[in-house]
């Protein structure tokens, strides 16, 4: 029996195609163990996640009340209104390792910065996993704006005097 022989221009085919289903295998497994999106994924590689989560961040939903800062050597402050908390982070794909020193406890987060915007999402904290998935999103912001605990308690006594006023009409 004759044994066929490859041209040149099908041997370096075949190797192309193999590259290529191998790559695609290689980016489908990377994409589930990291839990992302191919887009995702492919942003990540442009730019990478610990760069874009470098700097000031105030949260969209209570602004003053929470925010974060992140740092080139690891650490992070965050903030509930003027209250300063510090630690380690460490990201791994596109999951958020918080780590306080004092309490030795980690929060971990699956996280997105698109633009300027960072979203969190709690997926386990002090080694439990959370009942309800809280996502929580922050604007990244030149300065922060922290709020005292009396200023916040000053708005919400001022938004329920006005909502009781609002009811009684």
């Amino acid at each position: 029996m004759a044994v066929k022989k490859l041209s040149a221009p099908k041997i370096i085919a075949i190797v192309i195609a193999v590259i290529i289903v191998v790559a695609g295998i290689g980016s489908a497994v990377y994409c589930v163990t990291t839990e992302q999106s191919p887009a995702q994924a492919f942003n990540s590689v442009i730019k990478s996640n610990d760069e874009k989560i470098l700097g000031k961040w105030q949260s969209q939903s209570k602004p003053g009340l929470f925010a974060f800062v992140f740092y080139e050597d690891g650490s992070y402050d965050s903030y509930i209104s003027t209250v300063n908390f510090s630690g380690k982070y460490e990201i791994k794909g596109n999951k958020l390792t918080l780590t306080n020193p004092e309490t030795a406890k980690d929060i971990i987060y699956k996280f997105t910065v698109n633009e300027k915007v960072l979203k969190l999402t709690l997926i386990e904290e002090d080694g439990k996993k959370p009942e309800e998935a809280e996502e929580n999103s922050f604007d990244k912001v030149d300065e922060l704006n922290q709020k005292s605990f009396t200023d916040l308690l000053g708005e919400l006594k001022q938004s329920n005097d006005t909502n009781d006023t609002t009811d009684s009409e």
